[in-house]
């Protein structure tokens, strides 16, 4: 037995319905490809076995010496078990 489901509406939203919108900057776009595009870079080198030293700087302004291990959607995985915010992250480079 089918049956029938309610029909779909096709019209224009009404003026009255809320929108939200959110605008992020475009340098912080820029950014965040850039971070992402230099981790990609990291973990496909011909270099990367299983561990990269890396210099991270993140946006505060801080500097560290990392060893890379892996990698989830927003973090990094360091060898010392620690994750690492992508976001947090203005620059990324091997040494």
């Amino acid at each position: 037995m089918i049956k029938k489901l309610p029909s779909i509406f096709k019209g224009k939203a009404p003026n009255n319905v809320n929108q939200e919108t959110t605008i992020i900057g475009k340098e912080e776009i820029e950014n965040d490809k850039d971070i992402k595009t230099q981790i990609r870079d990291i973990f496909s080198s011909n270099n990367f076995v299983y561990k990269a030293d890396t210099q991270i700087t993140y946006i505060s302004g801080e500097v560290v010496k990392k060893t890379i291990i892996g990698k989830t959607n927003n973090s990094l995985i360091t060898m010392d078990d620690e994750l690492i915010d992508v976001s947090k992250i203005s620059k990324i480079e091997l040494i």
